[in-house]
């Protein structure tokens, strides 16, 4: 499954599934091991390969009809090469955004398509190095063929913002040609009831930027309690008859600050939830669609309301569920403790920069998504840093300004951008990694970012937590036991959870995650074992005291 709903009615797409031929290659592209398997799929998960870095390519024969023809992947890990007829036709970097290759004036009939992954680290990739999660290899989410005519509708954006009588939406499309024919192309969209035309299309080289705007009124809000869903659909039409279409799903709901409070729709959430990796046992990140459903599920039980997708954008299939069923997603663009030298690597602003333009144009729509988040535990202490966080900050701020943004630090009394962001997130480890009690370690934490800024922002503790081997219990009740962890969450979220000015809290983490051995082989079982369940989300007896303490904190506040 591509998405948890139809996107194209008259648009014609397949996805590339079943079984691919995969050959591991050396340096030199010379083939070391063949096998096959099923995509999306990580080659991590093949009896043979559990633990392979390198490259590895994948191949199929498929069939394309006479004309346009555009390649959707959804996810390659973490760089990708398509060939098609033995022709290289595109390359991406990122694990985890998508990536489109047009194929204009396609031949009718069998093709070969070959892609080359690789998941090796080196000065190349300044944002996948070996880190505290696994950077696993190969197809790691759906491919999709699209069949096409000579026009296009590339993306949708649907904002809504609310006013004294409704609502105020504006809709912004490109659409994407392959040839100037010289004819006249026009649009219009369908949401809620009302169809609305879109200004004339003027192409600039093979693209077009257009906008419509009207308003709602009666239309049904998108809240947790009532998460209300509809569909937005352009059609574009050449010389008056329907060429393409694009539905993309959207809410009813909008996201101010006002102070230190975070309002949804007008109201004051309080944020209460987990940091969830995209790993699961031996799939690794290809998590399926029912695991994604059996995770929210499970995080839901708890009286959760809130997922920060650690370190990188998710599954747009996840973020799907996410809006079905109510929750609030912190998104953020892919970066995990970045020291100033690897942020002076010549790729990392670039590799940033696409990184987050791929992040939200594909995921604008999506109402669960209430902020994004860049540079988890970066360099922010530093002039150097500074000047790549005020970047990134200035680059969301243009492609998404309905969004808040904030950052999760961990350099508590020395970081030097916490006049950026519109929200102020700190990952704090009082009782784990530090002796300090835990309001006391708060209350320095809280006058020092105070400290940084006029007026007042909200706070969320993004990160807070302790490890537990699975099934590990002692009357000792020392470290990395069941017990021990219990302790320590009932703490810190009774002694968090219960203050005001607090806008939320962020467990780390749901689930256990494998990491790399490179650097994190010290951790038991070379995993990060901090979450209320394990990797194949069996619970430990924390996930029942989170769900107790969860069950005290109410979703909004006064």
């Amino acid at each position: 499954m591509v998405r948890m709903f139809t996107v194209h009615e008259k648009r014609k797409q397949r996805e590339l599934g079943g079984l691919w031929k995969l050959e591991t290659l050396d340096d030199f592209g010379n083939v070391t091991g063949v096998y096959s398997t099923v995509i999306p799929a990580v080659w991590e998960s093949i009896h043979g390969l559990e633990g392979y870095r390198g490259r590895g390519k994948y191949s199929a024969k498929i069939t394309t009809h006479n004309g346009n023809v555009r390649l959707v992947f959804k996810g390659i890990s973490h760089t990708g090469d398509i060939y098609f007829d033995g022709k290289h036709v595109g390359h991406h970097y990122n694990a985890y955004t998508p990536f489109s290759v047009p194929l204009p004036d396609c031949a009718a009939g069998e093709h070969l398509l070959e892609i080359i992954a690789d998941n090796r680290y080196s000065e190349a990739s300044a944002l996948h190095f070996p880190n505290d999660y696994r950077t696993y290899g190969g197809i790691n989410r759906p491919i999709v063929l699209e069949e096409l005519g000579n026009a296009y509708a590339e993306y949708l954006h649907v904002k809504n913002t609310r006013s004294s009588t409704g609502w105020d939406t504006e809709f912004v499309a490109k659409i994407r040609r392959f040839e100037d024919s010289g004819k006249t192309y026009t649009a219009t969209v369908e949401l809620a009831g009302k169809t609305v035309e879109f200004d004339a299309i003027s192409f600039e080289g093979d693209a077009a930027l257009i906008s419509a705007k009207t308003t709602f009124e009666g239309v049904d809000e998108w809240l947790p309690e009532t998460p209300n869903l509809y569909i937005a659909e352009l059609k574009l039409f050449e010389d008056g008859v329907l060429l393409d279409d694009l539905r993309e799903r959207i809410g009813f709901r909008d996201v101010k600050i006002d102070g230190e409070k975070i309002l949804v729709n007008g109201k004051r959430i309080f944020l209460k939830g987990f940091n969830r990796h995209e790993d699961y046992g031996s799939m690794g990140s290809a998590v399926p669609e029912n695991i994604m459903n059996y995770d929210l599920d499970i995080i839901a039980a708890t009286g959760s309301n809130f997922v920060r997708t650690s370190h990188y954008p998710n599954d747009e299939r996840f973020l799907d569920l996410c809006d079905e069923k109510g929750f609030f997603v912190w998104e953020e663009g892919h970066a995990r403790s970045l020291s100033e030298t690897r942020m002076q690597n010549p790729n990392f602003k670039k590799q940033s920069a696409d990184c987050l333009e791929e992040m939200v144009l594909n995921h604008y729509n999506h109402p669960s998504i209430i902020m994004w988040g860049i540079l988890n535990e970066c360099a922010s202490h530093t002039e150097y840093g500074a000047e790549c966080y005020k970047l990134q900050y200035d680059q969301l701020r243009a492609l998404d300004p309905s969004r808040p943004l904030t950052s999760a630090t961990c350099r508590h009394f020395e970081d030097i951008c916490l006049d950026m962001p519109d929200i102020i997130s700190v990952n704090i480890y009082p009782q784990w990694y530090l002796n300090d009690e835990v309001v006391d370690y708060y209350q320095r934490i809280k006058e020092y970012t105070d400290s940084c800024f006029e007026g007042k922002k909200p706070f969320i503790v993004s990160e807070c937590g302790a490890g537990a081997i699975y099934g590990y219990r002692s009357f000792t009740n020392s470290k990395w036991t069941e017990n021990k962890q219990c302790e320590i969450l009932e703490r810190l979220i009774t002694d968090l959870g219960s203050r005001d000015e607090i806008s939320g809290i962020a467990i780390w983490q749901y689930s256990d995650c494998r990491v790399d051995e490179e650097t994190f082989a010290t951790r038991p079982k070379t995993q990060n074992n901090k979450g209320i369940v394990d990797l194949y989300r069996n619970p430990k007896m924390s996930y029942y005291t989170v769900q107790k303490c969860f069950s005290k904190l109410k979703p909004y506040k006064e």
